[in-house]
Parts: structure tokens; C-alpha cells; sequence
């Protein structure tokens, strides 16, 4: 690409205002290097890639609250027929649509919220994408329950968690009152944390499962656990098929923070907020540990995801 086009691109791009999902264009060009509050797609996207079958063929695709598109469009990059994505912020799916036009892929938007849109299609997908949205519902236990019947063959689920506590190590089908009470109270029991003021400057978090919380809803939804791949992604596929009842009207609640916005409905970012909360969080101190760590998961990944690639090449062959 020239430099005058490349110009000419950034411009477009600059028009589109801030880039949540970070990630490449086939140009080159990229809507961000990765820093917070933004963060960078293809990291996230390299969990959950060993798990995606690489043809797609006729398969059909949920994504809620798909942001930018990019998971989406990965998707149909391996063939998938139909790719539906969800959000209810207008700039959003602009950036998706304009994205999706870079790689050559067509995908369905939809300007909605996830509850609305969970609570009013009877529509199933073969694949569904839940990634970073759970913690921003308020009602996140429903939409997960939706998510989970409207699943046929597989689900990824990502959230924020607290705490690394596992398990109290006993468990029970069924807790006696204050016999057991010391289990439920253990740090490790899951749990979600309500967040009535803001978290992490955000007045669209609502819950924060800890480490089993996010698992113990899952199959509670009829999900069984694949693999765990980061401690904040589950894979799952359905297990046991709860059904769905169909009312002829729905009547469901507005809610919101004071001083943030009000939902269900049309959303638009606070670019000025955005551009404090950036630099709030660059300057705070950034500790060693964290790219470490950081820097681990993504080399662990890379080996899972080699391992996983040659465990399948061997059974294809002993099949």
C-alpha cells in the first residue's frame, strides 16, 4: 500500500472513532498497539483458536457483544456460512462492518443488547462467541442460560474473574443450613461479586465471578467443560438440552449506575472518558511480574496450541 492510501486509511479509520479490539488489517495497518482500556484481539483470539475446527463450512456463528468484529470475522475466514454479531453500540458496529469489508467477509449486524436480543430470538447457532461481556450484564446468569440453548455444538466464554482460590474441596449435592455453611463462606466457593458503584472506572460492570463461579454457571446452564485454556476462558459444548419457553410478550426492566448510561437501548462511547481512563491507566506503574506473566501465558498458549494441532493430526490418522 502507498503511503498516500495508507494515509487515506488511517484518516477512515480516525473517523471511526476509538478502537476497543486492537488488531491488523490485510493492510498492515493496525487500530491500536494493545494498551488498556483497549486491548489486543489476536492475543485473546490465540486461546481460542486450538478449539475452532479450521473449516467452518455451513456453520453458523453467534457473537455477542462482538465489538469491532474481529472474532467474527476469524470465523468466516474459515468458511463459516453466517456469522450474526450483537452489540448495542452504534460506533461499534460501524468499525465491525468497515472491518469485515477489509476481509472481504460479510457478517450480520445487529445494534442490540445482549438481554434483549438473547430474550427475544428463538434462533440457534452452531458455534456461539460470549467473549468479555459477562461482567458488563445485569442479568448475566439469564443470558448465559439463552446462550447455552442456543448453542448446538460449541461455546467460548470469556469473563474477567477474581481471586485464584479453587474449590473448598468438598462437595455436596446438598448443602445443610449451617452445618455447611463454613463451605459456602470459603473463598473458593462459587460466587459473583456484585458491583453497585463502578469497577476498574466503568459503570458497565455488574458481576465478577470468582475462579469456580464462572464453571459452576456453566454447567449449571447444561454446559459441559471442555478445556480451560486461560482462567478467564472456558470452552464448553452442550450437555444437557433444558429447552426454551416462548411468552407472546416480554416485558424486561431498564437499569443503569447514577451518572451512567441506561440500558437496554442504543449505546455510544464517552470518547472523553475513554481518553482519562487511558491515561489514567498509563501512568500508572506497570510491575515486571505482569509482563512475565503475560508473557508466559502467550508461550504456554503457543505449545498448547501446537499440541492440540498434532494430538489431532495423530487421532485423524488412527481413526
Amino acid at each position: 500500500m502507498n503511503c498516500n492510501r495508507t494515509g487515506e486509511f488511517a484518516k477512515e479509520l480516525q473517523a471511526l472513532g476509538w478502537w476497543y479490539q486492537h488488531f491488523e488489517f490485510p493492510n498492515g495497518v493496525k487500530t491500536g498497539g494493545g494498551d488498556p482500556p483497549g486491548y489486543d484481539a489476536r492475543t485473546r483470539w490465540s486461546f481460542i483458536e486450538p478449539f475452532v475446527p479450521d473449516d467452518l463450512t455451513g456453520k453458523t456463528v453467534l457473537d455477542v457483544g462482538g465489538n469491532a468484529g474481529f472474532f467474527s470475522i476469524q470465523m468466516k475466514l474459515r468458511g463459516a456460512q453466517r456469522c450474526v454479531l450483537v452489540d448495542p453500540f452504534e460506533i461499534a458496529i460501524k468499525q465491525a462492518g468497515f472491518a469485515a469489508k477489509q476481509f472481504g467477509v460479510a457478517l450480520e449486524l445487529i445494534m442490540e443488547d445482549a438481554h434483549a436480543y438473547c430474550l427475544t430470538t428463538e434462533e440457534r447457532f452452531d458455534y456461539v462467541l460470549f467473549l468479555g461481556l459477562f461482567y458488563h450484564l445485569k442479568y448475566p446468569g439469564i443470558v448465559l442460560d439463552r446462550l447455552a440453548e442456543m448453542t448446538r455444538e460449541r461455546i467460548f466464554i470469556h469473563s474477567h474473574v477474581i481471586g485464584h482460590k479453587r474449590g473448598p474441596g468438598i462437595s455436596k449435592p446438598d448443602y445443610k443450613r449451617k452445618t455447611d455453611d463454613h463451605l459456602l463462606e470459603h473463598p473458593g466457593f462459587p460466587r459473583l461479586a456484585f458491583v453497585e458503584a463502578q469497577y476498574n472506572e466503568d459503570s458497565t460492570n455488574w458481576w465478577i465471578p470468582n475462579r469456580t463461579g464462572m464453571e459452576a454457571m456453566a454447567r449449571s446452564a447444561g454446559l459441559r467443560i471442555i478445556d480451560r485454556p486461560h482462567r478467564q476462558i472456558l470452552v464448553a459444548a452442550p450437555e444437557i438440552y433444558f429447552g426454551k419457553q416462548v411468552f407472546p410478550k416480554l416485558v424486561f426492566p431498564r437499569y443503569g449506575k447514577p451518572g451512567g448510561a441506561v440500558l437496554p437501548g442504543p449505546q455510544r462511547y464517552d470518547a472523553e472518558g475513554w481518553i482519562e481512563i487511558s491515561e489514567a491507566i498509563a501512568q500508572r506503574p506497570v510491575k515486571k511480574t505482569n509482563f512475565l506473566v503475560q508473557t508466559g501465558w502467550k508461550w504456554t498458549n503457543r505449545l498448547r496450541s501446537l499440541c492440540l494441532k498434532i494430538r489431532g493430526r495423530l487421532l485423524s490418522k488412527i481413526i
